[in-house]
């Protein structure tokens, strides 16, 4: 994995070089032995290499330490999405049991307002804990990936 300096952004070399190689196809052109190869950052367009220098380490870590308040703020939003959507589903559950009328003997009555009620709030609560559960992975993701990082940078075990 490489990592840009600049901005924190995780680039899988591997799957890059899948899609498209860097040293195929350059026809007659003579590639030294220890030729280096430098991919563009797709987040901030600086340029990606495998060596790096204390300084380089050094602005990864800013940008690692950016990148956790960055999930810490997704993870934040996550749960704040689950759980408005959870009281809105038990709402909705609540507005459900209120349709079945004890006039029409406890049937479910599809043309109250209570009904319509709690199908609105089941599609927002579906909605809500939808986005809230992708917010939650990928914030948890990322929060994972830069603590792994930040931990190797602080034990100097990092390499590019």
């Amino acid at each position: 994995m490489l990592y840009c300096c600049h901005c924190g952004y995780r680039l899988d070399e591997e799957k890059v070089e899948e899609r498209s190689p860097s040293l195929a196809n350059l026809g007659e052109t003579e590639i030294q032995e220890g030729a280096k190869v430098a991919y563009v950052c797709p987040q901030c367009g600086h340029l990606i290499t495998a060596d790096s220098s204390e300084e380089d380490v050094k602005a990864l870590s800013r940008a690692a330490h950016a990148q956790m308040q960055r999930s810490r703020n997704a993870v934040a939003s996550g749960m704040g999405s689950v759980c408005v959507g959870t009281i809105l589903l038990i709402i909705a559950i609540m507005f459900f049991f209120l349709a079945k009328k004890p006039a029409e003997g406890h049937r479910l009555i599809t043309t109250c307002p209570e009904f319509f009620v709690s199908m609105t709030l089941f599609g927002i609560s579906a909605v809500l804990l939808a986005v809230g559960a992708v917010f939650l992975y990928k914030g948890l993701k990322k929060h994972v990936i830069y603590s792994r990082l930040l931990k190797d940078i602080n034990n100097r075990t990092f390499v590019q």
